[in-house]
């Protein structure tokens, strides 16, 4: 019953602030429709790839884009990421004693493996009304998919409440604390659903004018699955639109399971070079 209640209060809550931002774009009247929900909308996209081939093919993609736009005392930010690689080997095939089956010329029978090393999908909604010129209210909705770290599907219902300790043309460093719902279909297992409290931290530095240094921290944490992410991230300013992107991400989720994968494990990293364009 609680936790019914945490997620009629988060989607109240986050409906209320849909509502009365849509009333606040509605009062003005300047703006046309189509100038009020893609007008104004700034940040920045980031690709990288990479291949490789030979005794062993792989092929990685990652991409990840941050939006912003201001109305009044709102700010509606939207993201998205992915993730997602593949490889191939080729394999010796092997016998009961584990000893190499040959074929009509005597030479080793072999087999290519393909698999996904990675696939991850995500995709989120956060608006923020500024009651303070540095204190805000929140929600988030977001979905994610993860298949090889056993998640088939997640999403979050949260609010809460946010503060900028500074922001200046140099940097800013914020916090988040929340509650909120989360539901989680695992590869294998049982979904795992309930309530939780969320804190998020985040921090950017302008170290020179072309060069930018980041780190953020976000958490879920409730009865039956806690969830850290960590990032850190330099870009190198190359032009007025485009940087060069170094960015690490570490990631750990408890009582997430995936007995089918090998290689399973509560906790992934990712390194990562990329283009980074202003939008």
């Amino acid at each position: 019953m609680k936790k019914n209640h945490t997620f009629k209060a988060a989607v109240l809550v986050l409906g209320s602030v849909f509502v009365t931002a849509n009333a606040v774009a509605a009062e003005d009247e300047t703006e046309s429709a189509s100038e009020v929900l893609f007008g104004g909308w700034a940040g920045k996209a980031s690709f990288g790839a990479t291949t490789s081939t030979g005794s062993a093919e792989t092929s990685n993609i990652n991409g990840s884009v941050r939006l912003g736009k201001t109305v009044n005392n709102w700010e509606h930010i939207v993201f998205g990421s992915l993730f997602k690689g593949e490889s191939a080997i080729i394999r010796e095939q092997t016998d009961a004693a584990g000893e190499p089956v040959l074929d009509v010329d005597n030479q080793p029978v072999r087999e290519i493996i393909r698999g996904d090393n990675s696939d991850r999908l995500a995709l989120g909604y956060q608006p923020r009304f500024y009651w303070k010129p540095r204190t805000y209210v929140f929600g988030i909705l977001d979905w994610e998919r993860d298949k090889p770290a056993g998640i088939k599907s997640a999403t979050r219902q949260v609010v809460g409440l946010g503060h900028k300790f500074f922001s200046n043309p140099k940097g800013y460093l914020s916090a988040e604390v929340g509650v909120g719902n989360k539901t989680t279909d695992q590869v294998e297992g049982e979904d795992i659903n309930g309530g939780i409290g969320y804190f998020g931290l985040n921090f950017l530095n302008r170290v020179t004018e072309q060069v930018t240094f980041n780190a953020d921290l976000r958490s879920d944490f409730g009865s039956d699955n806690t969830f850290v992410e960590f990032g850190l991230g330099v870009s190198f300013k190359i032009s007025d639109k485009l940087a060069l992107g170094v960015s690490h991400f570490s990631r750990s989720n408890s009582d997430i399971t995936n007995d089918s994968n090998p290689f399973d494990s509560s906790s992934d990293t990712v390194t990562t070079m990329n283009l980074v364009v202003d939008i």
